[in-house]
């Protein structure tokens, strides 16, 4: 997704100067409505196609299409939301959303006996709510219209909880509400009734916010405006490090759902681990990311800085895919809850320092274009890591991907290494350090979920 909310405008916003609060706590409660609903249908998304005998791949289907229309998508939707306004672009993206989400459920809840054009449907549910899904982009854009630079990132980090505590109740709603008989559809129909929510409230509540700014999606959408970015050695292979990490995680999350079915049973009956469980497993996970997104993030980069902080996260999620591959050997909750708080704190370290380093090492006039191409860069990341995981899983090994995800990341953590002992420099010449109160690692925090 682009990143739309970076300016030097002067020009004080309405809202801001007005001191209006209200279009501030509106948009967080929107974004947490709307996440919600993601975070319900996230740990179900693979049990809509495997109840149609489908391969690993297709399954990985769901989550790559999702992320290939929305990176072709978000930054079109970026430039509308410059030239018509924020509101517009919400309220379509938050219908759209609900539409996917309401025929999906539609899908489950007819059992279609033709498993073709069961997943044909199911497809372009995924489609149509990944040309749709501008939500978070264009809420940074509405929050920096509404936020001074003082406030921005005090508004980004709370944007960012409103992600973080909608991703981590959504599963615990879908696992309460759904199973893998008769109640199938509903997490679907839930989530898609929390985005009409969203929408409504957008279009009822939400005072537009755009004032009259220059078009970073614009510059984006060249690509002769990457060259000066491949140029700087430091800077694209700090965005080669994060796509390669988020490459690793998506595998993980990609077919985690499928592993959990097949290696966990639970009850004296020894049932397969299905709907239930794994959205309580993604919620487990994503108390985790809270916490030390949200509680430890700020201290330790203080005190360790950016550079050994993601080098860390790097080397905990390797240690944790190798817990993963051990939940193989030994199937027990205790080691696959160990495995995923591990990859969970892991994965909370590692994307945000390496945003705010690839913040203070481009130019603040080309960081429209930066962080274009690393949102772009991430949508592909999501795009590809579970078509690899899923690939692996069938040919391979169902723990082959965890083996790869760890390849990935121990090399993530070995490429930084090398990078930091560069003394690369930030665009006004200085080495880069860690200023303790400057750290933009809030508007980092939204992509690393």
């Amino acid at each position: 997704m682009p990143d739309s909310v970076k300016t030097d405008d002067p020009t004080p916003d309405p809202l801001v100067s007005q001191g209006n609060s209200k279009a501030l706590w509106t948009i967080l409660f929107i974004v947490f409505m709307d996440l919600l609903g993601f975070g319900i249908i996230l740990p179900q998304l693979p049990f809509y196609a495997l109840r149609y005998k489908v391969s690993p791949v297709q399954v990985g289907l769901l989550f790559s299409i999702y992320s290939i229309c929305q990176f072709l998508a978000a930054p079109i939707l970026g430039v509308i939301s410059d030239r018509y306004g924020r509101k517009p672009v919400l309220v379509f993206s938050q219908a759209g959303s609900a539409i996917g989400y309401a025929l999906l459920g539609l899908v489950t809840q007819l059992n279609m006996p033709n498993a073709i054009a069961a997943m044909a449907l199911i497809y372009l549910a995924r489609i149509i709510d990944g040309i749709s899904g501008g939500n978070i982009s264009t809420a940074q854009a509405y929050i920096s219209d509404v936020t001074t630079p003082e406030t921005r990132a005090k508004g980004m980090g709370l944007l960012g909880a409103a992600f973080g505590i909608g991703f981590a109740v959504g599963p615990i709603l879908g696992g309460l509400i759904g199973n893998d008989t008769n109640h199938a559809s509903w997490p679907a129909f839930a989530a898609g009734g929390f985005s009409l929510l969203a929408m409504c409230l957008s279009a009822l509540w939400l005072p537009e916010s755009h004032s009259d700014r220059p078009v970073n999606e614009e510059v984006w959408l060249h690509p002769s405006r990457f060259k000066p970015i491949i140029t700087q050695p430091v800077l694209f292979q700090l965005l080669l490090t994060s796509f390669l990490a988020m490459t690793a995680f998506t595998m993980m999350e990609g077919t985690i759902a499928e592993y959990l079915h097949a290696r966990f049973t639970f009850g004296p009956s020894h049932t397969p681990y299905g709907m239930r469980q794994t959205s309580y497993y993604f919620a487990y996970i994503g108390v985790f990311i809270m916490y030390v997104q949200g509680r430890l993030m700020g201290q330790l980069v203080k005190k360790f800085g950016e550079w050994a902080v993601s080098i860390a996260g790097a080397s905990i999620v390797t240690v944790g895919m190798a817990a993963y591959f051990c939940t193989d050997l030994k199937p027990v909750l205790p080691l696959l809850l160990i495995a995923g708080a591990i990859n969970a704190i892991g994965r909370s370290l590692q994307q945000p320092p390496i945003a705010s380093l690839i913040s203070k090492i481009s130019k603040r006039s080309e960081q429209g274009t930066v962080f274009g191409l690393y949102h772009g860069l991430g949508s592909l990341a999501r795009a590809l890591g579970p078509l690899i995981a899923n690939a692996v899983y069938a040919n391979i090994h169902i723990t082959a991907q965890f083996v790869v995800a760890g390849v990935f990341t121990a090399t993530v953590a070995v490429w930084m290494t090398r990078l930091s002992r560069a003394k690369p420099v930030t665009a006004q010449g200085f080495e880069v350090i860690v200023p303790p109160d400057q750290s933009p690692l809030a508007e980092a925090t939204l992509e690393s979920t």
